[in-house]
């Protein structure tokens, strides 16, 4: 009896030990998840709002490329301003985020404003943008630095490009004014918290603006900064640092677009972020603080009572069967992907290994099909993202209600695009699928003003092989990209159409 209460003596302070450095793993573990995820939520927040201003900036070049080709071409003659004084108006009228579109001469007087006052006749030639223009010869578009213009008394950065004369000579700069108002609106939807800021700065480091707005923040240079540092040799980075501006501790996204002069900056405050995490690590405590307590009980009388030991060691083995339970559940959920049901990339690559084994062993064929929602970025430009995720949603029920067989596998393969495994399926019993599926789609006309069918429509590759005894994993990626190029010619023949490969042995590349 001395010896197995040893024993259990020991078993207690065992499981005690156990639970409590399981607690400690699981909060740290929770602890660095919470961060990746808000590192990545942050970067794909940076690259939306990079992605965003980079097209505003782009429209705008192509309005100052047409300009200056008229002016170069047909001169700044009395009549032709006064034809471009209504092209401009207009532009200036489709262009939402433009205050202003103006024309300088070469002395930096105004020849033509789209709106204000048009009596005004501010010079602008000690402007940075005119200096850069008049200095530099390039006929390139430049960014200029935030500044209170002077015609709409409105904050604005410039986007301007240079005008030469029939000699190749500086002949003035024509220049669009953006403003920062409207920048603004669209960063303040976004909810980051009461801590939460983004911001929009020059390639070198000079701050344009930043939500939320203060004029003593406007032309902040912060290129002396670790992080700025770190973004000259890659287009994006994350950190945690203390905000020079306000002293509060944010966990920073930062990206640096690819073709023009720009940094985004999307920042989370590092105490408000965690907040979740902290309330379920504290509950998760509370839990296993609990469980200790009620197990020390239990082993005290598991010392006294025989019986009531076996009691005990019954009810440990039934939480024992509930814990694994929990864990099956949470497999499951681990393996589906969260907004469409369908199974998440990591199910789709472990099935696909799977299958290509089984396939190797029967001699039978395995066929992939891509999916891609044609024109989906233009939809959720126009109808916003929850409802692009209600109808990647829509699209997904639709293709689940196509599968056939149980070995079937729908899955979210990234982003709009899905992916579906069809084990022991030829290429023309994939075709049969793929069109079902299409028509299924058609009939549910599902409305996508943007497009040129007026409805969500899908391109489709397939591809078919019969695996042989190469590297499963070679095998997964040629078959991936037979169905991504044949995904390529879908779209590129049009969208909403099927394209398939050869069918192929695994050897044959």
């Amino acid at each position: 009896m001395k010896r197995g209460t040893q024993l259990t003596s020991i078993l207690l302070v065992f499981i005690c030990l156990s639970l409590a450095l399981l607690t400690a793993w699981q909060i740290w573990f929770s602890h660095e998840r919470a961060l990746h995820e808000l590192n990545v939520a942050n970067l794909n927040l940076a690259q939306a709002l990079d992605n965003y201003s980079e097209g505003v900036i782009r429209q705008s070049e192509l309005v100052l490329v047409d300009l200056a080709e008229r002016l170069e071409q047909e001169g700044k003659g009395r009549a032709h301003l006064e034809r471009l004084q209504k092209v401009v108006r207009e532009q200036s009228r489709v262009l939402k985020l433009a205050s202003t579109i103006i024309i300088y001469d070469a002395k930096g007087d105004r020849l033509l404003v789209s709106r204000g006052d048009i009596n005004a006749r501010p010079n602008a030639s000690d402007r940075a943008f005119f200096i850069h223009h008049r200095d530099n010869p390039s006929t390139e578009i430049f960014i200029g630095p935030t500044i209170k213009s002077r015609l709409a008394h409105e904050w604005v950065f410039t986007v301007s490009r240079r005008l030469n004369d029939a000699d190749g000579k500086f002949s003035g700069v024509v220049a669009i004014t953006l403003s920062v108002e409207h920048f603004l609106h669209l960063f303040g939807s976004l909810d980051l918290g009461k801590q939460g800021t983004m911001s929009l700065s020059s390639s070198d480091g000079t701050l344009l603006f930043r939500q939320p707005f203060r004029e003593q923040d406007v032309g902040l240079d912060w290129s002396n900064s670790t992080i700025f540092q770190t973004l000259r040799q890659h287009n994006q980075a994350t950190t945690v640092q203390i905000s020079r501006i306000d002293g509060i501790e944010r966990m920073y996204a930062l990206r640096r677009n690819s073709k023009l002069p720009l940094i985004t900056v999307v920042a989370l405050g590092r105490d408000e972020a965690l907040t979740a995490w902290r309330r379920d690590a504290r509950l998760f405590t509370t839990v296993i603080l609990i469980l200790l307590f009620a197990v020390g009980l239990i082993g005290q009388r598991l010392l006294v009572d025989v019986r009531r030991r076996s009691r005990a060691e019954r009810q440990l083995l039934s939480a024992r069967e509930e814990l694994l339970d929990a864990n099956a559940r949470l497999e499951i959920l681990a393996s589906q992907d969260a907004l469409t049901g369908l199974a998440n990339r990591r199910s789709f690559d472990q099935t696909l290994e799977a299958e290509i084994r089984r396939a190797q062993r029967q001699g039978s064929d395995l066929t992939l099909m891509l999916l891609d929602i044609d024109l989906f970025k233009h939809y959720n430009d126009h109808y916003g993202h929850l409802a692009g995720d209600a109808c990647l949603r829509s699209v997904a029920n639709l293709l689940k209600r196509c599968m056939r067989r149980p070995g079937d596998l729908a899955a979210r393969y990234g982003g709009e695009e899905l992916a579906v495994i069809l084990p022991n399926t030829s290429d023309e019993g994939a075709e049969s699928i793929a069109l079902a599926f299409m028509a299924s789609l058609k009939q549910s006309d599902l409305p996508h003003e943007n497009s040129p069918f007026q409805r969500i429509t899908v391109s489709i590759g397939l591809a078919s092989l019969q695996p042989d005894t190469q590297d499963s994993a070679t095998i997964a990626e040629r078959l991936i990209e037979a169905a991504d190029q044949a995904l390529y010619r879908a779209k590129a023949n049009g969208r909403n159409r099927l394209e398939s490969t050869v069918r192929q042995s695994s050897a044959d590349r």
